[in-house]
């Protein structure tokens, strides 16, 4: 059934390229084809000039190129389909192509034959080839082809032709026609399929709810989505080249801005509440996330932040101390799912705002409790929270949660409870607030992948294995056990490069990380550290014997041949192999060790393994 969906798939991929390539084609097609009919006469005079004895009728010729000539503006004007005028177009050029052919065929001077051919061989397939793909260029010019050598096979011979010229110059027309039309093809087809994913991402970016805003490393604003206009008041090229010190509002102090500056620097996640300005000079209380993306080395190179608006929330948490009839006016208008809610779960009073979120009417909600709109896996938690809140053990909660709509879909909400005190103190209710934070969600996950993970083989990247690495450390310093790192460096990679380009790079470089981490376990980490180079930590190995036998599978497996993309590639790797603790207590030496050992055996031979401290080849 899946090899059923691609195939569907794949047609409807091709159509839509070729539909677009038409579509951009069409306002040129006439006078496009017009021109070559032009040409087309020009071919026959210099035919007819070569052996007039054998050149076409002269006057059908004329009528012939009177009727074309108006076919193109009268194709046009009748609103001929887009995808049958190039075609009309490409049928005129084969007939072109033909006669310049023929007259070709019949010069005898070596001067003129040579430059007239580099003419036909560099000219005409080019022309061919940037318009239609390499199928039809393959039908069109067979039929070049085929159409005299029938002919004279069928009749003795065809207005004077010398089909061994003929021949010796259409073949060669043919393979360059065939070779541009499949390249160029092969990288439009790239370049669409690039502008698409480009267009979808920007427009998701373009269309989130949620404020959005993208710096590079020193700060100056480079994009803003329209929710961070309408958010800030700011329109985009006011805020572009800008720093966000734009908004700042003075609520928070100079410690508050260095302590998020060192964490996104230090590549990780920044999250919390801010307080900016808007450009009218009001304020406005943002819930903000600054995801650094890092590049090849684990430099952080340009920060998304995206904000989420509290203000009503915060609002609302504010005028529930003041009384019922100010929380009442707040309750009616906030920009939130906002319910009141029983000690026992059961909703008393909701907004229209948290039913439209939900999806229930005012009846439904009614008997209603918040069971009903949890997550199964949330429920047990969920009671306990209630338990804690009205007994007063806690004063307020917050956090992401998983709710349920109704007809079951499930999807993320910011979820805010505070308890609600009567005149002489005790809590009576629960006041639940809940912002949809799905759309924030999915791209905070996007972009988490994005900021640990290596782009071409999906395993983790540099920053991520620096996380792992300490992870292991401190567990096995518990446990007092010990672990391996490995830094394995391909042998033969660049070579292969080289030879047969950045795409069979590519494809080697992801079939090599499928192989590794088919050689270790799942508890294991396989990691890329940019290049051909990646490291591999192994848990809770029982001493240097595991880490060998782990290093002899390796080898084995990488040195048997690769066939990918219509080559066979042939590689080997060197691998440095440190234990902790006995090599080194923290991870950059242990790293150092671990290069080092490398590169040893990188300079007795290569192709093997070699711990850190040994002498000689293990």
């Amino acid at each position: 059934m899946s090899a059923r969906f691609r195939s569907k798939r794949i047609p409807q991929a091709t159509d839509a390229y070729t539909r677009l390539k038409f579509e951009d084609l069409h306002g040129f097609s006439a006078a496009l084809g017009v021109a070559a009919v032009l040409l087309l006469w020009g071919l026959w005079v210099w035919d007819w000039r070569i052996d007039k004895a054998h050149a076409p009728n002269v006057v059908g010729l004329h009528l012939l190129m009177g009727v074309m000539l108006a076919i193109f503006p009268i194709a046009l004007l009748a609103g001929l389909s887009r995808r049958a005028l190039p075609y009309l177009f490409y049928m005129l050029l084969l007939a072109t192509q033909t006669l310049f052919l023929s007259a070709l065929a019949r010069l005898t001077d070596g001067l003129a034959l040579g430059g007239a051919g580099l003419l036909l061989w560099f000219f005409v397939p080019p022309l061919m080839a940037s318009i239609f793909s390499w199928r039809a260029n393959l039908i069109g010019n067979l039929l070049l082809l085929i159409s005299p050598n029938l002919l004279v096979a069928l009749f003795g011979g065809y207005a004077g032709l010398d089909l061994v010229k003929f021949n010796l110059l259409a073949i060669p027309a043919i393979a360059i026609a065939l070779f541009l039309s499949s390249y160029t093809d092969s990288l439009l087809r790239r370049i669409f399929a690039l502008r698409k994913q480009i267009e979808w991402r920007t427009a998701a970016m373009h269309s989130a709810g949620e404020a959005m805003h993208v710096t590079d490393r020193n700060g100056v604003i480079e994009y803003v989505n329209p929710a961070f206009c309408a958010s800030t008041g700011y329109a985009p090229e006011e805020a572009i080249g800008k720093k966000p010190s734009l908004l700042k509002s003075g609520f928070q102090d100079t410690a508050f801005y260095e302590n998020l500056w060192t964490t996104i620097l230090k590549g990780e996640t920044w999250q919390g509440e801010i307080i900016n300005r808007r450009k009218d000079g009001s304020s406005i209380t943002l819930v903000m996330t600054i995801t650094p993306v890092l590049d090849h080395d684990g430099h952080a190179e340009k920060f998304i932040a995206i904000s989420h608006d509290i203000t009503a929330r915060k609002l609302l948490e504010e005028e529930v101390a003041l009384g019922h009839a100010e929380l009442e006016a707040i309750f009616n208008s906030a920009g939130g799912g906002i319910a009141l809610v029983d000690l026992w779960g059961r909703f008393i009073k909701v907004n229209d705002f948290w039913l439209g979120m939900l999806g229930y009417s005012r009846e439904e909600a009614a008997v209603l409790s918040y069971r009903d709109i949890s997550h199964d896996d949330d429920v047990a938690e969920t009671q306990q929270l209630f338990v804690a809140l009205a007994s007063g053990e806690i004063p307020h909660y917050e956090s992401d949660r998983r709710f349920v709509r109704s007809g079951g879909r499930v999807f993320w909400g910011h979820l805010s409870m505070t308890p609600v005190k009567d005149e002489g103190g005790y809590i009576r209710a629960i006041i639940a607030i809940v912002q949809d934070i799905n759309e924030r969600k999915l791209l905070e996950e996007k972009l988490e992948s994005m900021a640990h993970y290596d782009a071409l083989t999906g395993l983790p990247n540099r920053a991520l294995f620096f996380d792992r690495l300490s992870q292991a450390i401190a567990q096995t310093k518990r446990s007092q056990g010990q672990f391996a790192l490995m830094f394995v460096d391909l042998d033969g990679f660049k070579a292969v490069n080289d030879t047969f380009g950045h795409d069979t790079g590519d494809a080697l470089l992801k079939a090599v990380a499928e192989h590794l981490l088919e050689c270790v376990r799942e508890s294991d980490t396989v990691a890329r550290m940019g290049g051909d180079e990646f490291t591999i930590i192994l848990r809770a190995i029982r001493g240097p014997q595991d880490a060998a036998s782990v290093a002899e599978k390796i080898l084995a497996t990488l040195a048997a041949p690769y066939h990918l993309l219509g080559h066979e590639c042939r590689i080997g790797a060197s691998l440095g192999i440190v234990l902790y603790p006995q090599h080194g207590s923290n991870a950059e030496e242990l790293l150092n060790q671990a290069d080092n050992a490398m590169y040893a055996v990188k300079k007795a031979g290569k192709n093997a393994y070699r711990f850190a401290g040994e002498n000689k080849e293990a």
